[in-house]
């Protein structure tokens, strides 16, 4: 039996959309790209005419809402992610949704709402859920490889924000009104990463500034943190650093596993009967989840989605309390989750 074909709508034509949501729909035998919106008819057009010449070219959310379509794929700066979501579902619409889920936990909670009563499937796009490097790491963890995790390092540093490099222009990640800024652009992948491989969070010690001059929004972070099973983890996140900086630390009772920077891969570093250390390289997992392969299973009905929305306001509640530890200047308890993430799962 043939699957039905999934029309979907792509809203919001920048660099994800071009670079990840387009290709990775066209891979997906069972999704049509039907549809392409962006308040700029150009940029829209361009995306139409690289990966889906027969979609349809809207400037209107709403009208391309009522174009006939299954889903939609929100692309779109982080303050339009909950009120365009909850237009979609309102319309009995599935929602892929960018990271994060949202910049409150209010929208969150309200998008989590919607897709439970209208039944449909609301997936955020925790990307690197989906990446066989941070996949392979969670595996190994899964299967024991370091044995109970101890500690974790994660540091991930560029000299510009994203308006700089990554998208020249996109001026709403640094915009205070568009809720903006590093927390909520890498902070929101990594605590979630993190998480992941050393389990749930239950209190955070976080430092969240801005040492850009005119910065409006944080582009400096740290965060210590505390898991459930008595690890602890330290976040530093920069769009300052001259030089740049990445690495991944996951240091257990039974060795260490880290990823080699600018390879990319991993060295396991364990110790032999002998107690002679060993280092290997584990090879990379060839074909994890697929985000957008996982959203059409999930609508119809083969899988539960791998990042729900319950999963993307999980990590938002950790990057929340991060910012909220900040600006109290104390450990704060995190908010609870909507549930609980098995380590590897």
């Amino acid at each position: 039996m043939t699957e039905r074909e999934i029309r979907v709508g792509i809203v919001g034509c920048g660099q994800i959309a071009l670079r990840s949501h387009a290709p990775g729909f066209v891979r997906v035998p069972s999704v049509r790209i039907a549809a392409v919106m962006d308040p700029d008819a150009k940029r829209a057009e361009a995306l139409r005419e690289s990966v889906a010449p027969e979609a349809k070219v809207f400037t209107d959310y709403e009208a391309m809402l009522d174009s006939g379509l299954d889903a939609v794929s929100i692309c779109t700066p982080n303050h339009l992610h909950c009120s365009m979501t909850l237009s979609a579902l309102g319309r009995g619409l599935h929602v892929l949704c960018e990271k994060p889920i949202a910049g409150t936990l209010a929208d969150a909670d309200r998008m989590l709402a919607a897709a439970t009563e209208a039944g449909r499937v609301l997936q955020i796009n925790q990307s690197l859920r989906y990446h066989r490097l941070y996949a392979t790491m969670a595996a190994l963890v899964q299967q024991g490889r370091v044995g109970e995790v101890q500690h974790v390092r994660c540091i991930r540093a560029g000299s510009s924000p994203p308006n700089k490099g990554w998208s020249p222009g996109a001026d709403w990640f640094v915009s205070k009104a568009a809720q903006g800024g590093l927390l909520l652009d890498i902070g929101i992948h990594m605590v979630d990463v993190i998480r992941w491989v050393a389990g749930d969070i239950v209190s955070v010690q976080g430092d969240v500034n801005a040492r850009t001059p005119g910065m409006e929004v944080p582009d400096n972070v740290r965060a210590l943190m505390r898991h459930a099973d008595g690890a602890t983890s330290v976040l530093e996140l920069s769009w300052t650093f001259p030089a740049g900086a990445s690495g991944f630390e996951i240091h257990g009772t039974k060795g260490k596993l880290q990823v080699v920077p600018g390879d990319p891969s991993l060295e396991l570093t364990t110790f032999d009967e002998q107690g002679e250390r060993v280092v290997s390289h584990p090879e990379l997992i060839d074909d994890p989840a697929d985000s957008y392969a996982s959203f059409a299973r999930a609508i119809h009905g083969e899988i539960e989605s791998v990042t729900p929305g319950e999963l993307g306001r999980d990590a938002l509640a950790i990057c929340q309390a991060i910012a909220d530890s900040s600006e109290q200047g104390q450990r704060v308890a995190l908010p609870t989750y909507c549930y609980q993430q098995t380590v590897g799962a």
